[in-house]
């Protein structure tokens, strides 16, 4: 039983103007995009394994999550979140990871079981995250954002960016491919890890019904029940399958620790060297050598190979 009135519909936050973008967040920078992506890690319900330690028992766990561990299959869970989608009136849910960097948002891991297929191969593809209107306007509290196409399409170029910033016009391929994937309105909402600075969840869930208005109170708190006890069964009781050599042990040097720990919190490679007092030499040597040993090809691949790595962290010395 999903429990109802969690949220009255006036705390739901709404897109905003360029006035309500949240102040705190850091402005919008020009560093050259990898030419190569980022493309998420992409996974799904049959990639995903319950390890024996799981509590599989309903008792303790929230109704949803209890479902979910009960569930005799993958397909079941399929069944039982689209079950409960539909009965909200919702026909997706999109659910991720994203981390802040350099001034913008980037993907990184990405679970495709309940999401659009055509909208999940659009938005990465033609990397419309970079123009994700909605992300600015997610508030830091956690509370969901309630949209509507027509009110993203109505949105002032200032509110995100100008023609000028937008030379491949992303904005409005970004609002047509919702309209061509059939995605005409949702919420949204983010959390922040508790132990991953700039790592958050973002859970989006998307409807074919125009206009927002009928996302009321009752809807709000519905939804977020369902979105958090995914979140829960996702990142506390199942586990993807660890790749060949994933749980070796990687050795890297203290300096390289704390150029790592740096990098997870945003900064930039000349921050990262003023920061440790080194040399902008030093820190692009120690980078080139942290991609290698990650296999990543660029600095947003490495934060991702980073935060979600299982592998045990040697350190070796500087010299």
């Amino acid at each position: 039983m999903i429990s109802s009135n969690l949220l009255p519909l006036d705390a739901a936050a709404s897109l905003p103007d360029a006035r309500d973008i949240d102040p705190a967040l850091p402005p919008r920078q020009s560093a050259e995009l990898p030419l190569d992506g980022p493309f998420p890690q992409l996974y799904s319900e049959e990639q995903l394994y319950l390890p024996p330690s799981a509590d599989r028992r309903a008792d303790g766990a929230p109704g949803i999550v209890g479902d979910l561990l009960d569930a005799r299959d993958a397909e079941a869970r399929r069944e039982l979140v689209q079950d409960l989608l539909d009965a909200l009136g919702f026909d997706w849910l999109a659910y991720g990871t994203v981390t802040y960097l350099r001034g913008r948002w980037w993907p990184l891991s990405f679970y495709t079981a309940h999401a659009n297929p055509e909208w999940t191969q659009r938005y990465f593809s033609h990397r419309l995250y970079e123009m994700d209107l909605r992300q600015p306007g997610v508030p830091a509290s956690s509370l969901p954002l309630v949209w509507d196409v027509e009110q993203i399409e109505a949105m002032p170029v200032s509110a995100a960016t100008s023609a000028a910033e937008d030379p491949a016009g992303l904005r409005q391929r970004f609002v047509d491919d919702l309209r061509l994937s059939g995605i005409h309105s949702g919420l949204m909402f983010r959390l922040a890890s508790p132990t991953q600075v700039n790592l958050y969840t973002v859970i989006s869930l998307q409807s074919s019904e125009p206009g927002r208005r009928w996302i009321t109170d009752d809807v709000v708190g519905h939804a977020l029940t369902l979105g958090l006890s995914l979140h829960e069964y996702l990142s506390r009781h199942s586990r993807m399958p660890s790749e060949a050599g994933a749980a070796a042990r990687i050795e890297i040097s203290s300096t390289q620790q704390s150029i790592l720990q740096h990098l997870l919190q945003g900064r930039s490679d000349k921050e990262i060297a003023n920061h440790l007092d080194l040399s902008a030499h030093t820190v692009d040597y120690h980078m080139r050598q942290l991609r290698r040993r990650f296999a990543a090809r660029n600095r947003v691949q490495l934060v991702n190979a980073v935060q979600q790595s299982d592998s045990d962290f040697g350190v070796l010395s500087d010299f």
